[in-house]
Order: structure tokens, then sequence, then C-alpha cells
């Protein structure tokens, strides 16, 4: 066949398969003209510029090898020819989608592809991978689709466009993770996919539900059925099952009693988890329309954070979907409920320690700290606000950041904060000096001789590392020390060591690599203390009579608490007599 019989039919067909056109380019022998129109031409390979040739040197040659013509005048049909043979060029369709591995250099969309390429050169040299089209994702305007268009892609595959074509599989991952729709159907929402659209599931139990009350053939908590609203708590789970697609369960939640600072508003977080099913909340009776509704497919949870009106609520549950058998859980609703509607920045709580309520002292320090994480102004200020607060907004060390400024403690739980603390002290012998973060400092006067504990195990946000010292600060001499404990959450650990009466023990904890947070410190002494007078069993300073008449009232064997077993074996007996007497008198 001529050149220009393929231009002519190349101009009356524009619906050439890339692969027949790569074929007969294959079969043509150049011509070493087009070679030579090809390296000087200054025209878009992708507009009809009407001047011979094209720019891209590789992409002028193959289509003047399928039509001659080109190399005279460019025209639509060679910008066709080009699109559908010039693999590599940005923003011809046969290099591939922008927003997936496309395997090939280059991507369909130019000014897309030009804007990546500039930035990683790699995807259009060599292939247009994984990383360029996570960059596409971020950097370039992505095509639109709603759920159920055609075009849109397959659900379970990541397809590049938002959206897929299942509309019903596609509306629930969106209900999930709404950047599945509004961005890019990725590999979560592929993941995503495969749970809530693989099919009908069973809810999960752990066996502390409250299970509704309602019998599978039965309609007793549906009030628009003659029934009655199952009451449930503001904090709780409860569950349920259907008998068919038209069974309905309605809970009755009522929130009146939380609203405790009259602003007649309850946080409510909900978490929702079923097989196929609505909840809809109802500021009033089964009639009343619905406030907002909550949608899970394949047991997925999907949680909903709301200030709600402080009254009476009605959550209606709907199947939307396959059902199961009746005796197997169709759906499970996790309430809880506070009243932190209400201005919360400003409440008298630190913004550098956790607490239950949400917001902190410092008004503009909370505010800041809650446009990066809105749930310390909607729930409780924890670990993690607190943290933010000290990046962000700074403040002053701990009142305990010095060995001379020590907390004096004695046995229980104390509360400390070392986030913005310095590092103070000898270097400990449990961690190298470069590990060790910030420390605070505590005191403690021993009134007891023998096994003590002190240490942050399972009680501290940060990884810490304890040591007990003698002596003063200005020459501290170490008793023990400990890093981590396997036992302990989040690396933190207790020492276990021999104490002596009357010696005050100094007692370090520090971060470790750069770790900070809040914590307690626990200590305890495991044996009577050093200055009790043993035998003395009423109190009133000497041993006498009434202490050996109490002593004979609990002969025998005792529980861990007896007074009376002077020597700890467990048993009231005539040894115990030994050493009451041995003791008689004044203490």
């Amino acid at each position: 066949m001529a050149p220009d019989s393929i231009r002519r039919a190349a101009t009356r067909s524009s619906a050439w398969l890339p692969a027949v056109l790569l074929c007969l380019a294959a079969w043509m022998t150049p011509a070493p003209a087009h070679g030579q129109v090809c390296e000087k031409a200054i025209g878009d390979c992708l507009d009809p510029h009407g001047l011979p040739g094209c720019s891209d040197l590789q992409c002028c040659e193959t289509v003047c090898l399928l039509d001659s013509f080109c190399c005279e005048e460019w025209d639509e049909n060679c910008v066709q020819l080009a699109d559908l043979s010039c693999v590599g060029l940005c923003g011809t369709s046969i290099s591939g989608s922008c927003f997936s591995a496309n395997g090939t250099p280059g991507c369909d969309d130019r000014a897309c592809c030009e804007t990546i390429c500039l930035a990683d050169p790699f995807c259009c040299k060599n292939a247009w991978d994984g990383n360029c089209s996570l960059l596409a994702g971020f950097a370039c305007q992505v095509p639109g689709g709603e759920c159920g268009d055609r075009g849109t892609g397959d659900c379970f595959d990541s397809n590049g466009t938002p959206s897929c074509e299942d509309e019903t599989c596609c509306q629930a991952v969106c209900a999930i993770d709404p950047t599945c729709c509004d961005s890019i159907w990725d590999e979560l929402c592929v993941a995503l996919a495969e749970s809530a659209c693989g099919g009908l599931c069973v809810v999960g139990t752990d066996g502390t539900e409250t299970i509704e009350a309602e019998a599978c053939d039965g309609k007793s908590n549906d009030p628009c059925s003659g029934g009655e609203a199952e009451p449930v708590g503001p904090d709780g789970v409860v569950a349920g099952t259907f008998s068919s697609t038209a069974d309905v369960d309605v809970l009755e939640l009522d929130l009146t009693p939380l609203d405790l600072d009259g602003d007649g508003l309850v946080r409510t977080r909900a978490l929702f988890v079923a097989s196929s099913a609505t909840i809809s909340f109802r500021p009033g009776g089964c009639d009343s329309p619905a406030e907002f509704e909550i949608a899970s497919i394949g047991c997925i949870g999907v949680p909903e954070n709301r200030c709600l009106a402080a009254g009476v609520w009605t959550l209606e549950i709907r199947s939307t979907g396959e059902v199961g058998d009746c005796e197997d859980l169709a759906w499970k609703l996790r309430l809880e409920s506070a009243d932190t509607c209400g201005p919360v920045c400003g409440r008298p709580e630190s913004c550098l320690q956790p607490h239950a309520h949400p917001g902190c002292e410092d008004e503009s320090c909370c505010n800041e700290v809650c446009v990066v994480d809105p749930v310390c102004c909607d729930w409780s200020w924890d670990s993690t606000c607190a943290s933010h607060a000290a990046e962000i907004c700074g403040g002053d060390p701990p009142a305990n950041d010095l060995c001379a400024d020590a907390i004096e403690i004695d046995e229980g739980l104390h509360d400390f904060r070392q986030l913005l603390s310095s590092s103070t002290g000898p270097a400990s012998e449990c961690v190298p000096a470069k590990l060790r973060g910030g420390d605070v400092w505590f005191r403690h006067l021993s009134t007891c001789d023998g096994l003590m504990k002190i240490g942050t195990c399972s009680l501290a946000d940060f990884d810490t590392v304890v040591d007990v010292y003698r002596g003063d600060c200005e020459s501290p001499v170490p008793v023990a020390c400990i890093d981590d404990d396997v036992f302990c959450t989040f690396d933190t650990a207790s020492i276990f060591f021999d104490a002596e009466c009357g010696v005050e023990y100094l007692i370090r904890i520090s971060g470790v690599e750069g770790s900070m947070g809040n914590g307690a410190v626990e200590l305890q002494c495991f044996v009577p203390p050093c200055d009790a007078c043993q035998g003395d069993l009423d109190g009133d300073g000497e041993v006498g009579g009434a202490d050996f008449g109490l002593l004979l009232s609990a002969w025998g064997a005792c529980s861990e608490d007896c007074p009376a077993d002077l020597d700890g074996d467990g048993e009231v007996s005539g040894t115990d007599i030994g050493l009451m007497l041995a003791v008689w008198g004044d203490c």
C-alpha cells in the first residue's frame, strides 16, 4: 500500500488500533527525508500546526512512517496518529493513565505529565510507576466521575479515577472513606471494596454487648408497627439481628440528663457496624425526619461524632441488603456521650498535661492544637494533645526539672510532666548518655527496711529510664536503674531494690532517644514501716494486756492483713507470743 493511500485511509477512519499502527511502522522502510524533516521540525506533535513534521523526533519519525504526508504538513490526521502511536509522549492516550502505574514512560494528561516529570524525570525517561501515579494523585487534577458512571473503572482495581462502576459498592466504600470518590480510587479503596462488597458477613461479638430484646419473628421494638422503642444508654454497646429485609429495630436514646452545663447540647460518638444496614438518628418519634444517618456494609465500622440536642432521640436501624440467619448479629452500635459541646479553650486544666475534659487553660494554644487535632476540643485532652501543645506552643520546664527542685513523694502514685524538661545529673548506667533525654526528679525518705518498688511500669506515655540514687544532688551515688520491662507498656519499667530505713533516695525519670511525655511514678514498700512498734496491736504506744488479748482473739491461720501475726508466717501461734513478750512495755 502506498503512503498516500495510507493517509487517505487514515483520514476516513481514526479508529486505528495502536498495535496495527506499530506493525505498519515496522513493515515500512523509513525515507531519508523523514529524518531530515523531523530533526528540524518545530511544531507541536499534538497540535495541527500545518508545518512539516513535529518537534518530538521519535514521534515525528513514527508518524511519518505511517503517513509521509505528515512530513509535508502536520494536520489533524497526524495529531490522531501521534495520539495513538507515540508511546511516552506526554499527553498521548497510548501512554496510559497518569493515575496508575501504566508501564510506559509518560501519561495521557499532558499538563500533569509535564509537572510530574519536572519533579521526577524517571517518570518520562523510564516508566510511569507507582511513585509517579502517587505524585499525580497529589499534584494533578483528577478526572471527574460519579458512583456508577461508565468508565470510572472496576471497584476491585486501582482504576486511576474517583469512584467506580458498581454504584452500590462505590457508595458503601465512599461512606467509609470519602477520598475514594473525591480523589483517587486507590489500593486502600480496593481493600475496602473487597471487605464491604464481598458478600454477607456476620458482625463480631466479644460477649459484652447488650442484645436487643426483640425476638426473631417479632416487632416489639418498632413503635411504627405497634411496638415500643427499646431504651439504650448514652454509653455502652447494643447489638441486634434481622429476621428479614423488612425488619426494623428502633432504639430510644435520652440525652437530657447529660446536659450539665445547660447549653442544650450533648456530644455523642457513635460507631456503627453492620452486614448491610443504616441507622437514622431522629430527634423525635419514628415519623420525624432524620437529622443524619450512618451506613455500614461488609461489617466495617463507621464512626460519627456530633453535638446532639439534649433530648430524646429515636434511632432507627434498617437492613439495606441481604440478611443472614436471625440468630446471627446483623448490626452493633457503640455509643459514648459527654457534655463537651460548649467552649472548651480556657478551661482550668494545663495544656501540657492530659486530662479527661477537652480543651485547656491557654486559649490561644488550645485553638492552635485543635486545628491540628480536633479531638482535643471534641472529646478529651489526651497525651497526644499535650505533646502537640508542647511542640506548637512551648512552655516552662517542669517544676522538678532540676535535682535541687526534686518533689518529695511517699508511697502511692504521683502524676508528673516530663514534657519540655532538660537533661541533668550524672550519666545513667542503663542507657548511653547520648540516648538519655529530658528528666524530672523526686525524693523519698524511706520509712521501711526491705523490698521497695519505684517506677513507671505501664504508667507513662513515653519511653522512660528510671535511676535511683542516695546522697545529695552534688554527689549522688547510684543504687539501681532500669530501662525497659517486657511486661510494661510504652517501654516503661519499675525498679525493685532493698531500701534502708532513714535513707533519703533521689529518683530521676528520663526520656530515651528524645521521647517525652507525661506519666505517674509509683512507690511501694513491701515490708512494715521500720518505726512501727511490733506487738502494739491497739496502737496506744505500749505493748500490754490489751494487745495480748487481741493476739489471742486472732489465734490460728490468718489472712495477709493480720497484725497479730508478728513473725509473718501466716499463723498466730506461740512464736508470736514470744515476740510480743520480748517487747513488752512502752514502745
